[in-house]
């Protein structure tokens, strides 16, 4: 997990990641931790745009596929969120069914 203020470390070396397509340590090929970086970042934005939109399972998904590419502790807070979103919404339309008459 990529801690808050915290970079992302290079694969082979564990060199401090200074956005270069390689690493100044050791070479390796930094392209598809980039891209992996991206992605989970695009999708954090998706997720949030979810929450704003009220679809709490979309926005949990989203911000579970972005923390399995690359976890980060706000990712976390934001997957946590969604979830606890999602588990409330259910529950109080679990609770109106209950109360509703047949």
């Amino acid at each position: 997990m990529i801690e808050r203020g915290e970079f992302p470390r290079c694969p082979v070396c564990q060199a401090r990641f200074r956005e270069s397509r390689t690493c100044s340590r050791c070479g390796a090929d930094l392209v598809p931790l980039m891209n992996l970086i991206a992605r989970a970042y695009r999708l954090r934005l998706e997720a949030r745009q979810a929450l704003q939109e009220g679809d709490f399972e979309r926005a949990r998904k989203l911000a579970s596929e972005a923390e399995t590419l690359c976890s980060t502790s706000k990712g976390e807070d934001l997957r946590l969120l969604s979830s606890w979103l999602l588990g409330s919404f259910e529950l109080q339309h679990h609770l109106g069914d209950e109360a509703s008459p047949v």
